[in-house]
C-alpha cells in the first residue's frame, strides 16, 4: 500500500489521467516511472506527486508509530525502493511517527534514510553470514 511499487503505480495512473504534468512527461519519455522520478517530480513542485508521497508517508508512519510505542527502538532506518523517493517521504514519515507515538519513545529517536541504496540486502546477508561463522568458530 505504501511501498515503492504502490507509489509508482499510483504515479503512473496519475500521469496517464493527466493529473501530473511532470510525471506525464517522464512517463512519455521513459515508458515507465520509478520512485526516484516521483520524488524528483515532487521536488519540482508537482502537487499530485507530493500528494502520493504524503499519503504513503502517513501510512508508513502510522505503522512505525505503533512499533515505536511498543518496541521503543533507538533508530529507524528507511530503506529499499522508498528511500529513493527522498526527503519529502522521510518528512511525512517523521511527522506521523512523532505525532502518533508516545513522546517518551520519540524524544531522541532519529529516523533516517538508508545510505546503502541497492546493496542493503547483500550487506545484511554478509553481516548475518559473518556472525554465523563467528558463532560457529566460538562454539567449536
Amino acid at each position: 500500500m505504501a511501498g515503492a511499487p504502490a507509489i509508482v503505480s499510483k504515479a503512473e495512473c496519475s500521469a496517464r489521467e493527466g493529473l501530473s504534468p511532470i510525471l506525464s512527461e517522464v512517463l512519455g519519455e521513459k515508458g515507465e516511472l520509478s520512485g526516484r522520478d516521483v520524488g524528483e517530480a515532487a521536488s519540482l513542485g508537482d502537487y499530485r506527486a507530493l500528494e502520493i508521497i504524503r499519503e504513503s508517508g502517513r501510512l508508513v508512519g502510522g505503522v512505525l508509530a505503533t512499533l515505536v510505542s511498543t518496541l521503543n527502538p533507538s533508530l529507524i532506518v528507511i530503506g529499499g525502493g522508498v528511500a529513493n523517493i527522498g526527503h519529502s517521504l522521510l518528512a511525512e514519515i517523521r511527522s506521523t511517527v512523532y505525532r502518533r507515538s508516545l513522546p517518551l519513545a520519540t524524544r531522541n529517536l532519529p529516523i533516517v534514510l538508508s545510505e546503502l541504496d541497492q546493496v542493503a540486502g547483500v550487506t545484511g546477508a554478509s553481516v548475518l553470514a559473518a556472525e554465523g561463522l563467528l558463532q560457529t568458530t566460538r562454539a567449536g
